[in-house]
This record gives C-alpha cells, structure tokens and sequence, in this order.
C-alpha cells in the first residue's frame, strides 16, 4: 500500500472508533425520549400527509382514467392508513405476546 492509503486508513479507523466511544448514551431515558418524539412526529404529522397524497393522487388518478396512477394512490393511502395506525398495531402486537 502506498503511504497515503495507510494515512487514510488510520484516520478512518481513528474516527470510526471515536464514533464508536461517543455512541453510549449517557441515559436510557433520555434516549427513549428521544425516539418517542420522533414516533409521535411521524404517527401525528407524515402518516396523515402520506394518507392525504395518496388519496389525492388517486383521485386526480381515477379523474384522468389512469390505472397505474390510481393504484399508487391506493397503496399511498394504506401507508399513510397503517402509519397512523401503527401505535395501535404496536401495542396489540406487544398485548399478544406479554412484553
């Protein structure tokens, strides 16, 4: 290997395992208060606006007589459907199995 190849190897390991050292979290709970922020952003905000795209575009779709169009609104729709459903399936799943 050329020197400059084995510098930046180095340095890529170096980096890697700083990345690794920084990846413990100090705190479980503000961890899983982290997650559950970004669970509530996507079942309270994306999952309606997908469900409102796709019902959109399969309306214009089932407007302009396109098949193909209508389909993939269809499939935006139940997306958007199951993502706003998906603390629900959640706790079901977790219900049916005892954790």
């Amino acid at each position: 290997m050329k020197p400059k190849n084995i510098i930046l190897l180095s340095l890529l390991i170096l980096v890697l395992t700083a990345g690794v050292a920084h990846a413990d979290s100090a705190s479980e709970a503000q961890l899983g208060t982290f997650l559950q922020g970004i669970a509530d952003f996507l079942i309270r905000i994306v999952g309606p606006a997908i469900l409102v795209i796709g019902v959109c575009v399969g309306g214009v779709s089932m407007a302009s007589g396109n098949e193909r169009g209508l389909n993939r609104g269809i499939m935006a729709a139940l997306g958007g459907a199951i993502m706003m459903m998906s603390r629900a399936i959640l706790d079901l799943i977790q219900r049916l199995t005892g954790f």
